[in-house]
């Protein structure tokens, strides 16, 4: 692409503050239309309201050529994917990203330049952009390549990597030590690491070769946007959806992935239906429909996939729903989660990863704890029929756990908090 065809102009200050210019890194996964993407939506809303200028660089985007796109006050930078298929692409990308950028973003006096990463495991991104501009890197880590790939099993990591370099048979074991050095390296190379939850830097806290003076925890945070429905409403939204007036909805929202936990959850909801045979399980997602499908066999009446649903139609769930559930082998934060606290529905998760921060046992939801077996993770599907069927049974605890849910989320997780912190961590003079 001609880069002297760019309208410069475009670069304009959207707002008033001069000596400053924030450049959110986002991009394009299955991550991005769920848990990163309700990330980004947040954070934009956050500082459409404040008086820093920001814009949005978008990586691995389907696009033929670079674009810049006008959005509502911000500009987005689309970079498309390489078309390399080396053994070293992403490398080559992560690079040639950074001299992109110094081509159309001008050099201005005085100006500092923040640039806010919401990927890990790319020092060199990080090298290339402290090389060409006179900046300061936010890291925020949403996630990890080994927390995937063990899903959240912080003790087979430390196995791993308390093994000699000889000792790392498995190809999988080598990839989970590279990446976390990797990590190990970025994290020291950028100015702040924000983690989402505390067990994420809980990890990474045990590696004596990061500052840990660098490290802020700020928990994803949702806006509240819940409005409570009269029986009539309900009703209403019941008719919509053809869900007779007692059938009580047991709900999941996520990826239709294994670590999502969804074989579990439908064998719990087995055991649970025949004492319960007027209860539904309403799974919200998409993905490999065949796998759980094959799951649910002679259920199929009972348990409804119903694909991914826009924000409005799921929130209309929400309203409806008897309880939610969060059953994920891992889960760094748990949005789900959150959202489900925010429409006062008692919910019961996993006791993994963010979920087990998120959710006070007993007193906003329920836990039910995730197994090591074999050296494979796995839901305690005994404990949560249980947990599940206790919700049936005792109404009243159900309601209280969904209202003390709404409070809870209301004091950590909306999203005014958030916004105080993260405008506070762009301002601050970071050394």
């Amino acid at each position: 692409m001609d880069m002297q065809a760019l309208d410069f102009n475009l670069w304009e200050p959207i707002n008033m503050m001069k000596n400053k210019k924030i450049y959110i890194f986002s991009g394009t996964s299955r991550a991005a239309n769920y848990g990163i993407g309700t990330y980004m939506e947040q954070l934009i809303k956050a500082l459409k309201t404040s008086h820093l200028e920001f814009n949005l660089v978008y990586l691995y985007a389907r696009e033929n050529e670079i674009k810049i796109r006008e959005k509502d006050g911000y500009h987005q930078i689309d970079i498309p994917s390489p078309a390399l298929h080396h053994i070293n692409a992403n490398r080559y990308y992560m690079r040639n990203v950074a001299y992109l950028l110094r081509e159309i973003i001008q050099k201005e006096r005085g100006i500092e330049y923040i640039f806010h990463l919401n990927f890990m495991t790319n020092p060199l991104l990080v090298r290339q952009l402290k090389k060409l501009f006179k900046c300061k890197i936010i890291l925020v880590a949403h996630y990890t390549n080994w927390s995937f790939a063990l899903l959240g099993d912080a003790w087979k990591l430390k196995q791993i990597l308390g093994k000699r370099q000889k000792e790392l048979r498995l190809p999988v074991e080598r990839t989970i030590v590279k990446d976390f050095e990797e990590d190990i390296r970025m994290i020291n190379r950028v100015d702040k690491v924000v983690c989402v939850a505390n067990h994420t830097w809980k990890v990474f806290s045990k590696s004596k070769k990061i500052r840990t003076d660098k490290v802020e925890i700020i928990n994803n945070a949702l806006e509240d946007i819940y409005t409570p429905l009269s029986k009539i409403e309900q009703d209403l939204l019941r008719r919509k959806y053809f869900i007779d007036k007692n059938c009580k909805i047991i709900l999941f929202a996520g990826r239709l992935d294994e670590v999502k936990g969804i074989a579990a959850l439908i064998k719990a909801f087995k055991i649970i239906f025949s004492t319960y045979p007027d209860c539904r399980l309403v799974i919200v997602g998409d993905g490999d429909y065949n796998l759980w499908l094959k799951e649910a066999t002679d259920y199929w009446s009972k348990i409804t996939f119903t694909g991914r649903l826009d924000k409005n139609s799921l929130y209309e769930l929400y309203q409806i729903a008897y309880m939610g559930v969060v059953c994920s082998l891992h889960e760094e934060f748990g949005f789900v989660a959150i959202e489900m606290m925010m429409h006062a529905l008692p919910i019961i998760v996993t006791k993994t990863g963010g979920l087990d921060e998120i959710i006070e046992d007993n007193e906003s939801g329920l836990k039910v704890p995730v197994n090591t077996r074999n050296d494979k993770r796995m839901v305690n599907v005994k404990i949560l029929s249980e947990k599940i069927n206790f919700l049936l049974e005792h109404t009243v605890i159900a309601e209280r756990l969904g209202i003390n849910g709404r409070k809870r989320f209301l004091e950590k997780y909306e999203i005014s908090t958030f916004k105080r912190k993260m405008l506070n961590l762009y301002e601050a003079n970071m050394k």
